[in-house]
C-alpha cells in the first residue's frame, strides 16, 4: 500500500508538473485527481509506519492557514473563482501531509526529488522547441502558448513562471551534489536548469535565484564551520569562486538578450508598480480578511491605475503573493502565512544544529540523503519567496505543490530527538485530508468534466463548429451550473447566430434565451464588467433600452477607466439616432485609460459611423423620430453601430 500511494502521488505530481502550468484549472484536473486518490488511500490506511515524527507545531500552523483559506474560500463573492484557490490548497495541504508522512525516508524523498528531475527535463526539451522558434508551442493538441516570442516557457505558457519552477528545484540539486551523490546526469540537469532560468529572462528569478545562492552559502558555510572546520576556508573560497564564475558565464552567455529586456522594459517603468496600488486599494476596502479569493481578478479591473499605460493588458494578479494574499485573504491571511514559514524554516535550522551537535560526532560523514532535502528546501523557499515579491506563481499549480512538497519536508526532517506534541493535531490532520481528499476528487468529476466539456466548445468554435459548441455549452452547464463563464459564452453563441435579417417575431425568443443565460452569468459574478455589456446589447435589441442603459451603467461602474463601456453607452444613443449624447460619449470614450484589447473595434470606427449616419439622416426627407438601426428592428442605415463592436 505504501508503494501505491507513493507511484499514485508521483503521478500526480507529473501530471501537475506538465499540465498545471498555469492559473485556471481546466489542466491542472487530471494532477489534483491523482493526488487526491493519493490522500484517500492514505487515510484507508491511517496509521503509517515513519522512521521519524513530524513536528506538531507545524502541522497546527499549516492546519490552521490552509482551514482559513478553504473557509475565506467558501465565504467569497463569487464561488467560480474561490474554487480555483480551495482546490490548489486542497491538493497543496495533501501534497504537504504526505511530504512530511508516506515520503519521510530519505531514500523516498530522493525518488520525490528524481521524479521532479524529469519534469524540469520535459521542460528544458520543450524549451528548445519554443527557442527553435515555435514561441507558440503548447503540449496539448488545440491549444498555443500565448506569451510573447523570445523566452522560453517549457510546459508553462508564462516564462517567469518556468523560472520559477526551475529555481524552487535548482537548490536540491545542487545540495545534492554538495552533500550527497550525485552523478554526471545530475550535474548536467543542473547546469542545464542554470542555463534555462537565464534563457527566460526573468529578472525576479534572477533576484530569487541570488537570495537562494546567498541562503545556501550562508547554510553550508555554518555546518562546514561546525563539522570540518580544519577545511572551511578552503572550501568556502573554492565555492565562492566557483559560484562567481558560474553567474559571470551564465552572465556573459545571455548578455545580449538581457540588455535588450532591459532597454524594452525597464525596471523603472515596470507596470507592477501600478499594479502594486491597485492590489493596496482593494486591501483598504476589506483590511482584516480581503474581499475574497481570487477578487482581485475583477478588482484590478475595478481598482485600474491610472499609471498604468493605456494599452497594458488587464493585470488580473498583483504580481506580488504578498500583496495579492493581503487584497484576497487580508490580515490575517499575510499572517498565516509568515506564521507557516517561520515554523517549517526553525524547525529545518534545527535539523541542521541537531546534525551538526548529534549525528555528525557518531558517523564522522556529512554526506546524508536527509541533509540534501533539508538544506535544498531550506534555500529553494528562499529563493521563491524572493521571487514572490515581483510573480505570482503560487497560484500556479506546479509550483504551488512543489513549495508544499518542501515545506512538508522541513515539517519532518529527520530528527531522532522528540518535538513537542499538541494534543490532536495528528488526528485533525488525517480528518482534513480525507476531506480534502474526498473533495478533490469530486471536484474532478464534477466541475473537471464541465471544465473539459466548456474546452472543447471552445475548440468547436475556433474550428467554425456551431452545432457541436451548442451541444457541449450544454453538456457543460448541465454539469456545472455555477459556471458564469459558460453561461455567458452559451448567450454570446446564440446571439451570434441570430440573422441580421431576421425579422423581429422570429428573433424575440432567442435572445430572451441569451437574456436568460446573462442574467445567470449576472446573478453567478456581479463584479464582471462584460457580463452587463452583453446583457445591454440583448436588451436593446428588444428596444428595452432603460434597462440596456441601467446594465451599462452598472458596467461603467465596474469598469470606471475602460473603453468598452463607454464605447457601449455611446452604441447605446447611437442605435436611438440621440446624437448629441451618443457624440458626447464617444468623445469620452476616447479618453478611457484603458483601451479595448487590439484586434477589437475602437470608439474612432463607431463614431466615424454615427457621423456617417447623422449626414444621411440630414438629407433624409422623413427623418426617424427617437429609434435607429438596431438589431430588433428593420435596419433604416446602412450598418449598426454595435456591429462595429468586436467583442
Amino acid at each position: 500500500m505504501r508503494i501505491l500511494i507513493l507511484v499514485v502521488f508521483l503521478l500526480g505530481l507529473l501530471a501537475t508538473g506538465v499540465l498545471g502550468t498555469e492559473t485556471r484549472m481546466l489542466f491542472f484536473w487530471p494532477g489534483c485527481g491523482l493526488i487526491g486518490l493519493a490522500g484517500l488511500l492514505t487515510t484507508l490506511r491511517w496509521r503509517i509506519r515513519m522512521p521519524y515524527a513530524p513536528n506538531d507545531l507545524c502541522l497546527g500552523s499549516m492546519l490552521v492557514a490552509v482551514t482559513y483559506g478553504i473557509a475565506r474560500a467558501a465565504m467569497s463573492p463569487v464561488e467560480y473563482y474561490a474554487r480555483e484557490d480551495a482546490f490548489l490548497l486542497a491538493a497543496a495541504f495533501v501534497t504537504y501531509l504526505l511530504c512530511a508522512t508516506v515520503v519521510s525516508h530519505p531514500k523516498a524523498r530522493l525518488v520525490l526529488l528524481g521524479t521532479l528531475l524529469l519534469v524540469v527535463a520535459g521542460d528544458l526539451a520543450v524549451g528548445t522547441i519554443h527557442f527553435s522558434g515555435q514561441w507558440d508551442f503548447h503540449v496539448v493538441p488545440h491549444f498555443a502558448r500565448s506569451f510573447g516570442e523570445g523566452r522560453i516557457g517549457g510546459f508553462f505558457n508564462n516564462a517567469n513562471h518556468l523560472a520559477a519552477f526551475l529555481s524552487i528545484i535548482l537548490f536540491p540539486t545542487i545540495a545534492w551534489l554538495c552533500f550527497g551523490r550525485g552523478g554526471a546526469v545530475l550535474r548536467l540537469l543542473t547546469a542545464f536548469s542554470a542555463v534555462g532560468i537565464t534563457l527566460t529572462q526573468s529578472r525576479g528569478a534572477a533576484l530569487g535565484v541570488a537570495a537562494g545562492g546567498v541562503a545556501f552559502l550562508v547554510l553550508g558555510a555554518v555546518l562546514i564551520w561546525r563539522t570540518w572546520r580544519h577545511l572551511f576556508v578552503q572550501l568556502l573560497v573554492g565555492t565562492v569562486v566557483l559560484m562567481t564564475l558560474a553567474a559571470a558565464l551564465l552572465f556573459k552567455v545571455n548578455q545580449q538578450a538581457i540588455q535588450r529586456r532591459a532597454e524594452m522594459n525597464p525596471v523603472t517603468e515596470d507596470v507592477r508598480l501600478a499594479i502594486w496600488e491597485s492590489a493596496l486599494e482593494q486591501h483598504a476596502e476589506s483590511p482584516l480578511i480581503g474581499a475574497g479569493s481570487r477578487m482581485f481578478y475583477d478588482g484590478s479591473i475595478r481598482l485600474r491605475s491610472e499609471k498604468l499605460p493605456v494599452y497594458a493588458e488587464e493585470p488580473l494578479f498583483a504580481h506580488n503573493e504578498f500583496l495579492q494574499i493581503l487584497a484576497d485573504y487580508g490580515w490575517v491571511g499575510l499572517g498565516l502565512l509568515i506564521l507557516v514559514v517561520t515554523m517549517h524554516a526553525a524547525n529545518g535550522l534545527r535539523f541542521l544544529s541537531w546534525f551538526a551537535r548529534e549525528k555528525f560526532p557518531r558517523t564522522g560523514m556529512i554526506t546524508s540523503n536527509g541533509l540534501v532535502m533539508v538544506v535544498g528546501s531550506l534555500t529553494g523557499l528562499a529563493a521563491t519567496l524572493t521571487h514572490a515579491i515581483f510573480e505570482f506563481h503560487g497560484h500556479i499549480p506546479a509550483t504551488a505543490l512543489l513549495g508544499a512538497a518542501w515545506l512538508g519536508v522541513l515539517a519532518n526532517p529527520g530528527i531522532e530527538s522528540g518535538s513537542p506534541r499538541i494534543p490532536g493535531v495528528r488526528l485533525l490532520m488525517k480528518v482534513a485530508q480525507l476531506v480534502l481528499s474526498v473533495g478533490m476528487l469530486a471536484g474532478l468529476w464534477f466541475f473537471g468534466r464541465a471544465d473539459f466539456l466548456a474546452a472543447k466548445a471552445s475548440i468547436a468554435a475556433s474550428q467554425g463548429n456551431r452545432k457541436e459548441q451548442a451541444e457541449f455549452l450544454d453538456q457543460a452547464i448541465s454539469a456545472d451550473p455555477r459556471n458564469p463563464d459558460t453561461h455567458y459564452a452559451r448567450a454570446l453563441a446564440v446571439l451570434d447566430e441570430i440573422p441580421s435579417d431576421l425579422p423581429m417575431e422570429e428573433r424575440v425568443e432567442p435572445i430572451e434565451r441569451a437574456i436568460a443565460d446573462l442574467k445567470s452569468a449576472c446573478a453567478l459574478n456581479s463584479q464582471n464588467y462584460l457580463y452587463p455589456l452583453a446583457l445591454a446589447d440583448a436588451y436593446d435589441a428588444l428596444l428595452r433600452h432603460d434597462e440596456a442603459k441601467a446594465q451599462i451603467e452598472r458596467s461603467l461602474r465596474l469598469a470606471p477607466l475602460h473603453e468598452e463601456p463607454r464605447l457601449a453607452l455611446a452604441i447605446h444613443y447611437h442605435r436611438q439616432a440621440r446624437f448629441t449624447e451618443a457624440e458626447e460619449a464617444y468623445l469620452w470614450a476616447g479618453k478611457a485609460r484603458a483601451w479595448n484589447e487590439e484586434g477589437t473595434a475602437r470608439w474612432i470606427d463607431s463614431y466615424r459611423l454615427m457621423l456617417q449616419h447623422a449626414e444621411m439622416m440630414r438629407g433624409s426627407p422623413e427623418t426617424p423620430s427617437t429609434t435607429v438601426p438596431g438589431p430588433a428592428q428593420e435596419t433604416v442605415l446602412p450598418a449598426d453601430p454595435g456591429e462595429a463592436d468586436a467583442n
